[in-house]
């Protein structure tokens, strides 16, 4: 431990006589060396810088106790019984640290004082404050072996960020008050006809007693703030300890074959409208097995109720959050057969996977981009040329058709016109019996006839619309290709076009 700001023991005495712990002496000395932080008493006696018998057990007017002896052993205990109870599967840890803001206050408080006292040039007091080690970087330098030992998981070292994170949150009973107190004296002599924005000016929080500590230079500091800072009484306590895994996600793609299924859980006026839903035969089974604390069911587009999804199925995502189960040695092969096994309406028609960012990315660009495949079941009032019509769709390509926003979605999309890409129709004529193999009941057809398209669309294409014209909101549609009337009794997504998962 080198100094150019004077003699190490004078400083240390000095810190010690206002009322610093050892630890926080050894960090304004610039100490990184976890040996002397594991006894700073026996260090500093060592040293001769202190005596030991000079000590006394009082809150130290810095860090406030979090590192002295009694609050940090709870804290690293309290920590790693909320690592273990929490039962997460990672096996390395990252720890932050939410301190007191009345710390950094203090602490230039404190460093201002000694200044004062040793009569140290600007240079000197810049050196010391560039050589004071960070509060939360000692706390962890010494704690995280500590933690290690108590959970058997490997705390990842600085600049390295684990999946699971553990905040620990201090408070202490002086800080709004000394805070406001600074708050309000710096920002008093602001000139400002706004009283609503110098009160928020004014209003206690971390960012606003940040932001007031970084514009004050050293003399503003010591016109507003109280040099050197005042002895207290209690030590900060700790407010809680918070365990979290960065969110897991988990793809695949599926198949819904009911015409009465929502895609996710239908409300309307708070009375549920449907006994379940695509998002919870999917997702619920998953939260499940990774013990996750919630959920976001992610999907490329989304079929009506009525509406089945068919051949290769939907893509889909589950963002799970906080999942305790993260490793997966053996696949996901059970957790789909188990899915399947227990739903006759939704199936997992691939296995399911592990996502990164790029493919949750793909995902969502997809939604614009793929095209799609649909079967269509309409019916149609037949007049002499409309058979030779529809033999006619089957030479359509890339018909271009412009879209208002249907009737049915104006309550929840904005009102616009919007074109669209019908890139290829294959039709043909269904007969009656064939009905019942495609989950359709018409007993009695009234004179109009039956016929299917298969149709690939742009992503965005409102099909029924194309169908039935959407009383002409739609143009061309089916309607006016056939000059007649179409209506479409049942429709069925066949394909989705992306590469994904």
């Amino acid at each position: 431990m080198n100094t150019i700001i004077g003699n190490e023991g004078e400083i240390v005495r000095f810190l010690r006589a206002s009322g610093c712990c050892p630890r926080c002496c050894l960090r304004f000395i610039g100490s990184r060396n976890t040996n002397y932080y594991e006894d700073p008493l026996l260090t500093l006696e060592k040293l001769e810088y202190l005596d030991k018998s000079e000590i006394v057990n009082t809150p130290c007017i810095v860090c406030l106790g979090i590192l002295q002896d009694e609050l940090f052993q709870n804290t690293i205990q309290k920590t790693a019984d909320e690592i273990i109870r929490g039962n997460y599967d990672c096996e390395t840890f990252t720890i932050a640290l939410t301190i007191p803001v009345l710390i950094a206050l203090r602490e230039r408080s404190i460093q201002i004082y000694l200044a004062q006292c040793l009569k140290l040039s600007e240079d000197a007091l810049n050196e010391l404050k560039l050589q004071t080690q960070s509060l939360k970087e000692i706390w962890k330098l010494m704690a995280v072996p500590k933690i290690e030992n108590l959970t058997n998981k490997i705390g990842e070292p600085q600049r390295v960020t684990s999946h699971f994170l553990v905040d620990i949150f201090f408070s202490h009973s002086h800080d709004e008050e000394e805070c406001v107190a600074l708050l309000k004296k710096c920002n008093v002599e602001k000139k400002s006809n706004n009283s609503r924005k110098r009160n928020k000016e004014n209003s206690y929080s971390r960012k606003n007693v940040e932001s007031t500590l970084d514009t004050l230079n050293d003399d503003e500091f010591v016109d507003n703030c109280t040099i050197p800072p005042k002895s207290v009484k209690s030590f900060a306590t700790i407010d809680k300890v918070n365990c979290a895994h960065s969110s897991l996600f988990i793809g695949g793609r599926y198949n819904k074959l009911s015409r009465n299924l929502c895609q996710t859980p239908w409300f309307i006026n708070g009375e549920r409208k449907m006994e379940t839903s695509v998002q919870e035969l999917l997702c619920d089974p998953i939260l499940k097995y990774v013990q996750a604390d919630s959920m976001k069911f992610l999907s490329s587009g989304r079929e009506d109720v009525d509406v089945r999804m068919l051949n290769n199925g939907r893509p889909f995502a589950v963002e799970l959050i906080n999942p305790r189960i993260t490793k997966f040695p053996e696949g996901f092969e059970k957790l789909v057969s188990d899915i399947n096994k227990n739903s006759e309406i939704v199936k997992i028609t691939s296995n399911l996977k592990l996502l990164s960012k790029l493919d949750l990315k793909k995902l969502k660009e997809g939604e614009n981009e793929k095209t799609k495949n649909y079967r269509a079941f309409c019916i149609y009032k037949p007049k002499s040329n409309t058979k030779d019509l529809i033999d006619k769709l089957n030479d359509l390509k890339k018909l271009d058709i412009i879209q208002k926003t249907p009737i049915r979605v104006l309550h929840r999309r904005p009102l616009a016109s919007r074109i669209r890409t019908i890139h290829s129709i294959r039709a043909y004529h269904l007969k009656t019996e064939e009905l019942a193999k495609i989950s359709i009941d018409i007993k009695n057809l009234d004179g109009n006839e039956l016929f299917v398209i298969d149709v690939k669309t742009q992503a965005g294409t409102y099909v029924k619309e194309f169908v039935h014209s959407d009383f002409g909101r739609t143009i061309p549609s089916l309607c006016s290709l056939l000059q007649t009337d179409v209506d479409i009794i049942a429709l069925d997504v066949t394909g989705i076009n992306l590469n994904w998962p």
